[in-house]
């Protein structure tokens, strides 16, 4: 009399493989273009980000026209050419009574310099002018420009 066991025993059949190495290769396949796709999205992420200061001659523009309505007794068209950052900080009356009591800024300004600074984790541009008439002579004007939004704006004055 045979006895048959009372767990049945798996026993592996020819049609379904325990390791099945086409869903390895489909899964592979599948991953190899996602994988792509995902990298192309890095590089031109890298690729596309806007530079954090200007070149001396775009930053000079911005930093001249500036300081040139401020000259002209604009100073809302330059507020206007400042970033949301300064504008939060100094709204435009403020602004407007700041200026009025720098006479270094009605004077003829001229430009010095420029180098690279750290504001918090992004590199800005300062552009330094100086004054070399009248009683305002040897007066230092300090413009960071920064990128906001792909325009490069007047980011902070101050004046030495």
């Amino acid at each position: 009399m045979r006895v048959e066991p009372m767990i049945p025993i798996l026993r592996r059949s020819r049609a379904t493989p325990i390791c099945d190495t086409r869903n390895g290769r489909m899964l592979l396949i599948a991953l190899i273009p996602l994988l792509l796709i995902v990298a192309g999205i890095g590089v031109w992420l890298l690729i596309s980000r806007p530079p954090a200061q200007p070149g001396v001659d775009e930053g000079r523009v911005v930093a001249d026209a500036f300081l040139a309505s401020i000259r002209d007794g604009r100073p809302d068209d330059a507020w206007q050419s400042t970033t949301a950052e300064f504008k939060s900080a100094e709204g435009r009356e403020v602004f407007r009574k700041r200026v009025a009591k720098m006479p270094v800024l009605k004077s003829p300004l001229e430009f010095v310099s420029m180098q690279t600074v750290e504001v918090g984790d992004q590199s800005r541009g300062e552009f330094l002018y100086r004054s070399s008439q009248g009683e305002t002579a040897g007066k230092t004007v300090r413009l960071l420009v920064g990128n906001e939004y792909g325009a490069w704006k007047v980011d902070r004055l101050t004046t030495e």
